[in-house]
C-alpha cells in the first residue's frame, strides 16, 4: 500500500495542530489532539504470526487514556488538588504539564482489564488483547504532549519548527524510492526544512536547533508511520489503513518536541 495518504493525512494533521498552537489556547490546541486520540482508539488489532487479526475490547480504553491525560495536561490544576497541597504543587512541571501521562497510562491498563472482564466471548488471547488495548492508551496520552509544547516559553515556535520538519520528512518518506533511500532522504529534507524555519523564526537561538530537532522528530515520525502501517496490516479503511499510521506518525515525535521545548527554555541555551 502506498505511503501517500498517510503522509499527506498527517501533513494535515500538523497544520491543525500548527494552527491551534498560534492561537496559544491550550483548549484549541486539545481538538486536533482529540482527533488524533480517537484515530488511533479505532485502530484495528494487529496481526500474529500466522497474519490473523484477534478481536478484543481497545477503542474505549485507549479513548479514556487519551481524555484524560488531554484534560490534566490542558487543566494543570486538576493535579494540584485542595490549594496549599505541597504534594499538588510538586506534581506541576513548570512551561508545560507532562504529569498527566502518567495517571492517563494508569487508567489504560485499569480500563483494559476491566473491559477484559465485562467480555462474553471466553476471552480468547486474553494476554495479546489486553495488550494492545494497554498500548493504544499509550499513545493516545503521549499525544498529549503537543498541548504542554505550547506550553514552554517559544511553544509555538517550537511546534511550528518541530511541525515542517515533520511534514518534509512524510512527504519525502512517500516518495516510491528504496524504503532505506526514502528513510535517509526524508531525515535530511526533515532537518533543513526545520533548520529554515528555525532560521526564519523570531526568538530561537540558532538554526542549529532546528536541525536536531527537525531530524530527532522525523525518526520518531517515520518510525510511526511503519508502525502504524504493520500494525493495520493492509487494511484499507480509512481509520485503519491510512488513519492510524498518519495518527500515529504525529504521536510518537510529540514527546521529542515537549522535550526539545523545555530544553529551549533552560538558561544559557
Amino acid at each position: 500500500m502506498s505511503r501517500i495518504p498517510a503522509s499527506l493525512f498527517s501533513t494535515a494533521l500538523l497544520g491543525l495542530v500548527v494552527l491551534a498552537a498560534l492561537t496559544e489556547v491550550s483548549v484549541l490546541v486539545a481538538a486536533p489532539v482529540l482527533l488524533v486520540q480517537g484515530l488511533l482508539a479505532a485502530a484495528p488489532s494487529p496481526p500474529d504470526a500466522q497474519g490473523r487479526a484477534h478481536g478484543g475490547p481497545r477503542f474505549w480504553p485507549a479513548l479514556l487514556a487519551g481524555l484524560v491525560a488531554t484534560v490534566l495536561v490542558t487543566w494543570p490544576g486538576l493535579l494540584a488538588g485542595p490549594e496549599g497541597m505541597r504534594a499538588g504543587r510538586e506534581a506541576l512541571v513548570s512551561n508545560g504539564v507532562i504529569s498527566g501521562i502518567i495517571p492517563a497510562v494508569a487508567v489504560a491498563v485499569l480500563a483494559a482489564l476491566v473491559a477484559q472482564m465485562l467480555r462474553r466471548d471466553g476471552r480468547p488471547h486474553l494476554v495479546a488483547s489486553t495488550g494492545h488495548a494497554a498500548t493504544l492508551g499509550v499513545f493516545a496520552a503521549l499525544a498529549a504532549c503537543w498541548i504542554s509544547a505550547t506550553r514552554a516559553s517559544l511553544g509555538a515556535e517550537v511546534v511550528i519548527v518541530a511541525a515542517v520538519g515533520i511534514a518534509a520528512a512524510l512527504l519525502v518518506w512517500a516518495l516510491p524510492l528504496d524504503r532505506f533511500v526514502s528513510a535517509g532522504l526524508a531525515l535530511v529534507a526533515g532537518g533543513l526544512a526545520a533548520a529554515g524555519a528555525g532560521a526564519v523564526l523570531d526568538g530561537l537561538t540558532t538554526w542549529l536547533f532546528g536541525l536536531v530537532l527537525g531530524m530527532t522528530a522525523s525518526i520518531f515520525a517515520i518510525l510511526g508511520q511503519v508502525l502504524g502501517r504493520a500494525w493495520s496490516a493492509g487494511r484499507i479503511h480509512a481509520s485503519q489503513g491510512w488513519g492510524f499510521p498518519g495518527a500515529l506518525a504525529v504521536t510518537l515525535p510529540a514527546p521529542v518536541v515537549h522535550v526539545c521545548g523545555q530544553l529551549l527554555g533552560l538558561p544559557g541555551l
